[in-house]
């Protein structure tokens, strides 16, 4: 299923330790691995932004000396930070300013485990496209590969070369099943041998897709009118959203 990068910033230890342990529980229920980043006061955080960037999900504590977690929440997302966070603390005072941050949940002190775990399962749902990885095993080790790094997969013998920005990664599953974990809008099953990461397409190129490292994706002949139709929607949608 994937790693977990989850932080957590409180300025109290045990607080610390008490949520990570209640994460760890989560992951481990649903076959997850989990990394954690601990930071005990706000500007703390922010000095770590190399840190924050791997960081899917932020838990954090309002009340802190210094910088309370609403402003380092607000400074956060000044600087394009997607991070999905959850306030935790021990009001319900600030409610409206989660708002404000697009905070993705508010939970008060003391936690309640299903609480932790509603909050991580919306979290994960709703993670931005650039943050959601595929986790896939090559090479003999597990590799996280985000989605916005993937140009297309190929079927190639009884593999999966999956090109992305950096390099490709080969691996032991089909395509329908690669197909399953990706499970994004972003991505087109043209061809029953390629799935094309739409972002990473350059133009159309009588039956091919041009991608932008210039490789030719073939279009399957009996779906060119479905698969052109569907690329050219994608189009005008993600220029629509872009206004």
């Amino acid at each position: 299923m994937g790693e977990l990068w989850v932080a957590i910033c409180d300025d109290l230890e045990d607080e610390r330790r008490a949520l990570a342990q209640m994460v760890r529980g989560y992951a481990r229920r649903r076959g997850r691995t989990v990394r954690f980043r601990f930071f005990a006061s706000g500007e703390e955080l922010l000095a770590s932004s190399q840190q924050m960037r791997a960081c899917q999900i932020l838990f954090l504590d309002i009340y802190m000396p210094g910088l309370s977690g609403v402003e380092t929440a607000r400074r956060l997302r000044d600087a394009g930070f997607d991070t999905a966070i959850v306030f935790a603390t021990t009001s319900i005072d600030h409610g409206l300013d989660s708002f404000d941050v697009w905070a993705a949940d508010y939970l008060t002190k003391p936690f309640r485990e299903e609480e932790i775990d509603r909050a991580l399962d919306w979290c994960l749902e709703h993670l931005p496209e650039p943050m959601r990885v595929l986790s896939v095993y090559s090479e003999g080790e597990t590799q996280e590969l985000s989605l916005a790094s993937i140009r297309y997969l190929e079927v190639f013998g009884h593999r999966t070369h999956i090109h992305t920005l950096q390099k490709i990664v080969v691996v032991r599953r089909g395509l329908d099943d690669l197909e399953t974990a990706i499970d994004s809008p972003d991505f087109l099953r043209c061809h029953r041998s390629f799935l094309v990461n739409m972002n990473h397409v350059m133009g159309l190129e009588g039956s091919n897709f041009r991608m932008s490292d210039k490789a030719l994706v073939p279009i399957s002949i009996a779906h060119q009118q479905r698969v052109r139709s569907v690329f050219i929607d994608w189009t005008y949608r993600k220029a629509w959203e872009m206004r």
